[in-house]
């Protein structure tokens, strides 16, 4: 048979429920407020210098110091145990 509960509890329950439910939708704002927040980067920095690189001229260079037909730095370079392998 179910205890019926004192007054004071059912008010307390209920207190305790009313509290929970705002704690839930005050943490719900607190996500949506944070996800809804433009992020600090997001473009270009006013006065930022910019260094242009020359990447693929590096690129081209590292090709033919090493991987081309006829590289720069050929396997007689490198160490002997690579001259065992048969590259083709």
């Amino acid at each position: 048979m179910p205890r019926k509960r004192s007054r004071s509890r059912r008010t307390f329950d209920e207190e305790s429920s009313d509290d929970d439910e705002t704690l839930i939708l005050a943490a719900a704002q607190i996500v949506e407020n944070i996800s809804n927040e433009k992020g600090r980067h997001g473009g270009s920095v006013n006065g930022h210098r910019v260094i242009h690189r020359d990447r693929q001229g590096g690129h081209d260079r590292l090709y033919q110091d090493y991987m081309a037909e006829n590289p720069t730095y050929g396997l007689e370079i490198f160490h002997p145990r690579l001259l065992s392998f048969n590259i083709e």
